[in-house]
């Protein structure tokens, strides 16, 4: 009997390994900062804080979706200027955008996995 749970849970583990990689692999889709930013500034589930320094009004969102949060921070009343974009996944980042960076676009692509945008799109 022993024999048999250690090979129980020799198995449970290698199933587990296994399932983390199918997780790890699961499809990802490009989208592009200036439509990550739009959709997080439209989403129910987003939280906004605003400040106001120096006479210019700075917006600060967060959307959680799971394991990945989404930032983004943008200036203007009307969120006029993108500044900031970020997407972590368990706290790792898994890509940014920063305005003052030269070689960064609002057109640029990064991956994010499918339940997120399927996640972006139910609202």
């Amino acid at each position: 009997m022993g024999e048999f749970l250690d090979q129980l849970k020799n198995f449970s583990k290698h199933l587990g390994q296994g399932v983390s990689e199918l997780f790890k692999r699961e499809s990802k889709r490009p989208i592009r900062i200036r439509d990550l930013a739009n959709l997080i500034i439209t989403h129910q589930e987003s939280r906004k804080q605003s400040k106001t320094l120096l006479g210019l009004e700075f917006n600060f969102y967060q959307l959680k979706m799971g394991p990945i949060t989404l930032k983004l921070e943008t200036k203007g009343k009307d969120d006029d200027y993108i500044l900031e974009v970020t997407a972590l996944e368990n706290g790792e980042e898994l890509f940014s955008y920063k305005a003052y960076e030269e070689d960064q676009s609002l057109k640029d692509k990064h991956l994010l996995p499918e339940y997120v945008h399927v996640h972006l799109a139910e609202q």
